[in-house]
């Protein structure tokens, strides 16, 4: 007998429990339940506003803003016109337009906004002339962008730019479009924004910088003479700046070049 209760019980006791989890279970469904359905309508509501939108003739693209407006070509824009006027603002894949722009030699890069309710604006970014790089003697001269690109060829030089001597590039004459090569060209320009930050630059005046095959920099000062600065030469701005007081023992003109590479100042002498 003792047994029996025993089991019936842990039988009562067992059904007891699932009872409860179960009471348990519809007590947190029934107060779920306000939350759910209110999930459900703004779901609901937000997928009918989208479908909207959508369908809004509102929202019609009408216009294409290209900024500056003489970046792209006509053939570009007709083609854009094309492809984006008449569709709907919201469901442009803006990233996907920026790819199939075909930028110029002019032009770095390009983002497209919307401008609500029905603009297209479309951003060029223009490359930057910074120098005037001769890729032979006597040759004419390619105005090159910060990026290396070459972006005009121009048979004077502009004074507007530094001159940079670059013979060691495959090509001799500029190629609109092409990108230089040597790697001395980007830390002339590092040099250049050091030099023009400097107390030396109220003074001095470089008026040529030439790159050899490995990267080289020389710079010439004024009328001379010739500065040796190595691969890192946005680096030897004060030893630029102590040569440049050496100078004053001896008239410039007797002088070669200097070379600022190492430790010690060599000094190469006109016969």
């Amino acid at each position: 007998m003792g047994k029996k209760k025993f089991k019936k019980g842990k039988k009562g006791w067992f059904f007891s429990a699932l009872g409860a989890m179960f009471r348990g279970i519809f007590w947190i469904l029934w107060k779920l339940l306000p939350v759910v359905v209110i999930a459900g309508v703004l779901t609901y509501a937000g997928f009918a506003v989208k479908k909207g939108l959508c369908e809004d003739r509102w929202l019609r693209v009408q216009e294409i803003r290209i900024v500056p407006p003489d970046v792209l070509s006509p053939q570009s824009i007709r083609t854009l016109e094309e492809k984006i006027l008449g569709k709907n603002i919201l469901l442009l894949d803006l990233k996907k337009i920026e790819s199939t722009i075909e930028l110029g030699p002019g032009a770095q890069s390009v983002r497209v906004v919307r401008e609500m309710p029905t603009t297209i604006r479309i951003e060029i970014k223009k490359r930057r002339p910074i120098a005037n790089v001769q890729l032979r003697p006597g040759g004419p001269y390619a105005i090159t962008s910060d990026d290396g690109f070459i972006i005009d060829s121009r048979p004077a030089l502009d004074p507007a730019w530094i001159l940079v001597e670059d013979f060691s590039e495959s090509f001799k004459e500029p190629r609109i479009g092409a990108r230089l090569q040597n790697k001395g060209f980007a830390e002339a320009l590092r040099f250049m924004k050091a030099f023009r930050s400097h107390e030396l630059a109220r003074r001095e005046t470089v008026t040529r910088i030439s790159l050899d095959p490995n990267g080289y920099v020389t710079i010439k000062l004024g009328e001379g003479p010739d500065f040796k600065l190595g691969r890192k030469a946005s680096e030897c701005i004060n030893a630029l700046t102590n040569a440049v007081y050496l100078l004053k023992t001896e008239p410039r003109e007797n002088i070669e070049y200097m070379d600022l590479q190492y430790d010690r100042v060599a000094v190469k002498r006109k016969l």
